[in-house]
């Protein structure tokens, strides 16, 4: 009996070994997918310290990275508390884009009419340059937060309006069809039927208007503004101060992509009976 159990590699209480491998192939399969964005990460900050040693750049057009991450830890309050202004602008507008994209995306499938009248006009307002309406939205709206929540609000709007139409149109007709004859009315149908259905390009739609938050709220504290990530980058600019330029430009960087993570995160959680989710997991097995 011992003999058969050390042969199949199954003691009494133990995994076989099969498994236990496989178990521990998986884990060395996540940890590496972990690290390895900071492989490139490292690659890429080995490649700006050659170029800036190699050309002797001077600071002003391209400083080191090992000054950059020394300026930002001098100037970590400076740079902390600029974030967390600019962070507000961003969030107000990308939630603000979500709370009125969505339910007019809503009012757009179920209304003909709406459709007609409301998507000319959110074209028409997405192909006036944000830039430019910016000093407008300033003078109405003063030099506080409201003019940058604005602005993030308006470039966040379109993609999610967007991709919550198609997401919303893209159900089947019999499945809409066999809902509707078992008495479902047409608000249950769009929320137990045509909602779930539409929520991964929903994600899809959030995830490229959170990128666009960030921008939105650059440009709104460029145009006018006396506090913010892009009032530092703009005072540190006209310094010529590059240190503080790129320590502030690293730090906008990180924050664009903590956000699109935690949207990442949120989609996993939301959607992880979706191909795009079990497809994302099953690649860790086979890679």
């Amino acid at each position: 009996m011992s003999n058969t159990k050390l042969a199949s590699g199954r003691g009494r209480n133990g995994p076989s070994l099969p498994a236990a491998r496989s178990t521990l192939g998986v884990g060395a399969a996540r940890i590496t997918n972990a690290l390895m964005p900071f492989v490139g990460l490292a690659a890429l900050l080995l490649l700006w310290a050659l170029i800036t040693t190699v050309f002797k750049i001077p600071d002003y057009l391209l400083p080191s990275p090992i000054a950059v991450i020394r300026r930002a830890v001098l100037e970590w309050r400076i740079l902390f508390s600029q974030t967390s202004y600019t962070l507000i602008e961003i969030v107000a507008g990308f939630l603000g884009s979500i709370l009125i994209g969505v339910p007019m995306a809503f009012a757009v499938v179920l209304s003909r009419p709406v459709e007609r009248v409301v998507l000319p006009m959110v074209v028409a307002s997405q192909a006036i340059p944000k830039v430019a309406i910016a000093p407008i939205l300033v003078v109405w709206l003063g030099f506080g937060l409201f003019p940058k929540i604005a602005i993030s609000f308006l470039i966040a709007f379109f993609p999610i309006l967007v991709s919550t139409i198609a997401g919303l149109k893209s159900v089947e007709t019999e499945m809409i069809d066999l809902v509707r004859s078992m008495g479902a009315s047409t608000m249950k149908i769009m929320l137990r039927v045509r909602l779930p259905s539409a929520l991964p390009q929903i994600f899809s739609g959030l995830k490229v208007a959170i990128a666009l938050s960030v921008v939105g709220a650059i440009v709104g504290e460029f145009v006018g503004a006396d506090r913010g990530l892009g009032f530092l980058l703009l005072t540190a600019t006209g310094a010529l101060d590059g240190t503080l330029v790129w320590a502030a430009l690293l730090v906008l960087i990180g924050l664009g992509i903590l956000l699109f993570q935690i949207v990442v995160a949120v989609e996993r959680i939301a959607i992880r009976w979706h191909v795009s989710i079990r497809a994302n997991d099953q690649q860790i097995f086979t890679s």
